[in-house]
């Protein structure tokens, strides 16, 4: 598996690695878990950590976009670390087309990430 899954209750935070493609097994077995902490926590904080992008199964980008239109509203925020040069700037189009707050870092500041979303209101 190349996207790895962990849940942080007390932080209401889940946080997603990304290392090489993300395939249709990730997508298969994350999706159960995010959605059930959804519904545990109603508002959520997201942290994306993008290791390395080598792009994704076609097959799970409809299943991925009816996902991201269900999930928004609960996400409040969202830190995206990746040291991938367009990741910055993508993360930061996405969050003026949405209501979640997004913040940007470096692969060096994952702690300052967990920070900023252990504090976000």
């Amino acid at each position: 598996m190349s996207v790895s899954y962990t849940e942080d209750h007390p932080n209401k935070m889940i946080a997603l690695i990304v290392r090489g493609s993300v395939t249709r097994q990730d997508f298969d077995e994350i999706l159960p878990k995010f959605e059930a902490f959804m519904e545990r926590h109603d508002k959520i904080r997201l942290l994306e950590i993008v290791e390395s992008f080598d792009g994704f199964d076609p097959s799970i980008m409809w299943d991925g976009m009816i996902f991201d239109f269900k999930a928004i509203p609960h996400i409040t925020h969202c830190a995206v670390v990746s040291d991938i040069p367009w990741m910055s700037p993508m993360a930061k189009a996405a969050g003026a087309m949405t209501p979640i707050k997004m913040k940007t870092f470096n692969l060096d500041e994952v702690e300052a990430a967990q920070i900023w979303l252990a504090n976000a209101v």
